[in-house]
């Protein structure tokens, strides 16, 4: 996949419960951010030398104050041909909505996979659907 030089892919999580719910993060709504205003996975850039795994936690704990169960890199596809796909990480976190802490973004909220919302990024609901949890999307 081509990468441009010093560009490193961030990292994405789709911490789902037992209740086959997802944890969504609202982006924030202001000028200067990607797709702001739009319901996300957790996740981001990494730091300088820090690893994709490391990074999905620091991500996680930062944006909604927890740490899944269990959680693993996932392979996906890229959603744009000759582009290097994020990290993608799946795991599970049994946790009530209660606990998330929203760290970053407007809120953070568990959501029912069935019900995902509209306003999400495109190349979020392709990664949600490789992974069999965007059937709905």
């Amino acid at each position: 996949m081509a990468v441009r030089r010093g560009e490193r892919p961030g990292c994405l999580a789709a911490l789902v419960t037992p209740r086959r719910e997802i944890v969504l993060q609202l982006r924030d709504d202001r000028p200067g951010i990607r797709w702001p205003g739009y319901w996300s996975l957790l996740g981001g850039g990494l730091e300088p030398g820090e690893s994709p795994l490391d990074g999905v936690l620091r991500e996680i704990r930062e944006e909604a104050g927890i740490v899944p169960e269990r959680i693993e890199e996932v392979r996906v596809e890229p959603w744009e041909a000759g582009k290097r796909p994020p990290h993608v990480f799946l795991g599970s976190w049994d946790g009530d909505e209660s606990r998330l802490v929203p760290g970053e973004g407007q809120a953070v909220r568990l959501v029912p996979l069935g019900e995902l919302p509209g306003k999400m990024p495109p190349h979020v609901r392709h990664y949600l659907w490789q992974l069999g949890l965007g059937a709905a999307a």
